[in-house]
């Protein structure tokens, strides 16, 4: 029982730290967001929008709540994250379209 209690609490100061952490590296993202224009901001809100939803993941991950944040958070994240790539992958089509000029 007690080994399970050192888990717990382990596991749950893991998470706070990379709550915190994550938190953090949304920062960048987010600050670009706002002074950037046209396609790379869409490009950084979608990256902000997948950092943020992965800490909010951890932080109810740290609450206990392990069902709700593998449930719902974490596939959240992955599909914010696969819209993240879409977009990347829309920005760089038309990019090359626009180079090729057509």
């Amino acid at each position: 029982m007690k080994n399970n209690l050192v888990k717990v609490a382990i596991e749950s100061e893991l998470d706070l730290l990379s709550a915190v952490m994550i938190f953090f590296a949304a920062i960048v993202p987010a600050y670009l967001s706002f002074n950037l224009k046209g396609d790379l901001s869409k490009l950084t809100i979608a990256l902000a929008a997948f950092i943020v939803l992965h800490g909010v993941y951890h932080v109810v991950r740290m609450q206990g709540i392990e069902s709700m944040a593998e449930s719902v958070f974490e596939p959240a994240s992955v599909m914010v994250l696969i819209a993240f790539g879409a977009t990347y992958l829309g920005v760089t089509y038309k990019k090359k379209q626009e180079a090729s000029g057509r």
